[in-house]
């Protein structure tokens, strides 16, 4: 009987001192766009794990989506590099079979960034080095020489840079 009595009390202890957070219902970022009509990023990705490579892309997304919705006009780059490079591929190829739907769901995204007119573009140096044909990249992606120099130059043009890996 004791043992019980001290199982409910440290469970009643527990759950009555543990910070509950209120439910969150209605966040905006109105501090930070207050008077923004325009917002530059460049988009780091490097990441080549498939999942977590994907998440980032709908991060994107859904961050160009919001500021649309708070009045931004949002101009993104997507500067893909390292061995994320294999998934902006065409065909099977680059990627293990297992793989192959999460590298369709990317092409998808990647048609879905053209059309909200974010640029997604490929190093080619590190194309090189990941052994990919420039002609096997997705026909949406603008391949660039060097990675480093794009993300310079792009930073000099006022484009925040967002390291996504």
């Amino acid at each position: 009987m004791k043992k019980i009595f001290l199982i409910v009390t440290s469970i009643l202890f527990i759950t009555t001192i543990s910070p509950a957070s209120p439910p969150i219902t209605n966040l905006k970022n109105d501090q930070a766009s207050y008077g923004l009509t325009e917002a530059k990023a460049y988009f780091d990705v490097t990441v080549g794990d498939p999942k977590p490579l994907l998440v980032r892309l709908q991060l994107i997304e859904k961050t160009y989506n919001q500021l649309v919705a708070a009045g931004v006009t949002p101009s993104f780059i997507i500067g893909i590099r390292g061995k994320a490079s294999s998934f902006f591929t065409k065909g099977p190829d680059y990627v293990l079979d297992i793989d192959m739907p999460t590298k369709m769901q990317i092409a998808r995204f990647v048609e879905r960034a053209q059309a909200m007119h974010i640029g997604v573009e490929q190093c080619r140096i590190a194309a090189g080095f990941q052994e990919i044909e420039v002609a096997d990249f997705l026909p949406q992606m603008k391949l660039v020489e060097n990675g480093y120099v794009s993300m310079i130059v792009y930073q000099s043009q006022g484009y925040a840079f967002v390291p996504m890996d």
